[in-house]
């Protein structure tokens, strides 16, 4: 395999209020991938993050911004304000793994036509956290929604967008990833016009494949790449219904008014079934679990 100089990487790291996180994300990217440029991105969090970042991951850049614009907006500041070929956007709950940046960046260096590449994401012990999704459509929402996906297996007509059976074992091209890593090609990205900065938090970086794809360029997966991602830590139960409110906004851009009504009824109605039997689970689970499907519920009307 190709191994490209992590030269021209930019890491940009989005920051709110995970300081712990962030510091180990920038570090990561320090001491897997020396030469690629970091960049953390605070997204008005009024913590010290600058101070952190100084005394931990001295080679990491901080833009501070008045007030929090979104996930979108933020990475196109620090895109915008770092150079390289290649732009690897981080939560801030990552960690890279040794050769991960680099193998990231040889994929695109390898195909010319390749958009933007994905890598394997673990969880914190290791095991595989699924990764590759399928473009939402009204009829995926709904499979996942009423559950019919998860009794499927993700499988069959039943696929939803992000319960869906793939093979992460392998190289492949695919229409979507899931965000909390993702490795872009600079000129690709500019010529799409970077992150709809209309979406807040959530389906931001789907709307993003979904153009690139529109212009031609592939969309990759890289198993051979490792970032361990702590699911939820920089997002967390009570922004949950950001996702809905996401969900539904890529629906009314990409299929329209009516197609986002639907998925918005169809998204409440889930919400409120989970919810329901949220009820019955005692302790600090059934809290949680309430917790979140009470924010979903909010934003899906």
């Amino acid at each position: 395999m190709l191994v490209a100089d992590t030269g021209s990487v930019a890491a940009v790291i989005v920051h709110y209020r995970t300081p712990e996180q962030t510091v180990c994300a920038a570090r990561s990217v320090a001491e897997m991938a020396p030469g690629a440029r970091i960049t953390v991105v605070d997204n008005a969090s009024g913590d010290v993050i600058g101070e952190r970042l100084a005394a931990e991951a001295p080679r990491a850049r901080v833009l501070t911004e008045r007030e929090n614009r979104g996930y979108g907006a933020a990475c196109n500041l620090g895109a915008r304000e770092t150079p390289g070929e290649y732009l690897l956007f981080l939560n801030s709950d990552t960690a890279v793994a040794k050769g991960a940046v680099q193998a990231l960046a040889a994929a695109l260096q390898a195909d010319p036509r390749a958009g933007a590449v994905g890598p394997q994401l673990v969880n914190p012990d290791g095991s595989l956290q699924a990764s590759i999704q399928r473009l939402p459509t009204p009829w995926r929402i709904f499979c996942e929604s009423s559950g019919l996906a998860a009794l499927a297996g993700g499988r069959g007509i039943f696929r939803g967008h992000t319960r869906t059976r793939e093979d992460h074992a392998r190289p492949q091209e695919v229409s979507a990833l899931k965000g909390a890593a993702l490795c872009v090609r600079r000129s690709a990205f500019e010529e799409v016009g970077g992150f709809d900065e209309t979406f807040f938090l959530y389906a931001e970086e789907t709307d993003l494949l979904a153009r690139l794809s529109s212009r031609g360029y592939r969309i990759l997966y890289e198993p051979r790449a490792e970032v361990a991602h702590l699911q939820g830590g920089s997002g967390g139960d009570a922004l949950f219904g950001q996702l809905h409110a996401g969900l539904r906004h890529y629906v009314r851009k990409h299929h329209g008014r009516t197609a986002a009504r639907l998925s918005g009824l169809v998204l409440a109605l889930g919400a409120a079934a989970r919810w329901l039997l949220a009820l019955g689970t005692p302790g600090e689970s059934g809290r949680r679990r309430r917790l979140r499907y009470r924010a979903a519920l909010l934003k899906s009307r």
